[in-house]
């Protein structure tokens, strides 16, 4: 990484965390010295965001299977040529050589670990290409032999069962903070604190 960005990068951090910091001194002095402003400023920030709103529009179907049974001449001439290409290009194009040198000098990691990551592409790539040829053979020749797959694959997974853990309320870490209100206050004030104090000490060495 580049020493300005890497100085800019920590200096970003440095400079969050000590904000963090005092505003976690300012929240522990209101949770010690006037909690009744805390409960204010808790009821205040404390509001429930549904997700429903947010995956509606994933609970909605599109299907796309009659345009391609409609066109599937069409649509299995793209996808078998598409796929040819893609198969010379991984047995014939790909110069090994000079994809471990883009690699190697791209991303910093150990050339076995770049080269393990090489042909797990490279065999993904061949396999995705060999079975897009025979599906664009099957659209192109006899599309019907294609819908005990489709049956058996294009299975609906709703989204609403999956996110309804984020639909329920936890309140237990809130119920606690309550109930010790002026000792996280405490711990919150000299937490802030330690760290304010620290990041005046270092902080002007980092921006030197």
């Amino acid at each position: 990484m580049d020493g300005t960005l890497q100085l800019w990068l920590f200096q970003s951090a440095g400079l969050f965390l000590m904000l963090v910091s005092v505003v976690a001194v300012g929240v522990g002095a209101l949770m010690v010295f006037r909690p009744q402003y805390f409960h204010h400023l808790s009821l205040f920030l404390n509001r429930w965001v549904s997700t429903r709103n947010f995956d509606k529009s994933l609970e909605n179907s599109y299907r796309i299977d009659h345009w391609f049974y409609r066109y599937h001449r069409q649509s299995g001439a793209v996808l078998l040529i598409g796929a040819l290409y893609i198969l010379y290009y991984l047995v014939v194009q790909l110069d090994r050589a000079v994809a471990e040198r883009v690699f190697s000098q791209s991303a910093n990691y150990p050339p076995s670990l770049l080269l393990g990551l090489l042909d797990a592409a490279v065999l993904i790539g061949l396999l995705s290409s060999l079975g897009a040829i025979f599906i664009g053979l099957f659209l192109l020749l006899r599309p019907s032999l294609l819908r005990g797959l489709e049956n058996h694959a294009n299975q609906w997974i709703s989204m609403r069962k999956a996110l309804k853990p984020l639909e329920m309320q936890r309140d237990m870490v809130e119920s606690i903070v309550d109930r010790h209100l002026r000792k996280f206050g405490i711990f919150f004030m000299l937490g802030g604190i330690y760290i304010t104090v620290i990041f005046l000490i270092f902080l002007p060495k980092l921006c030197t």
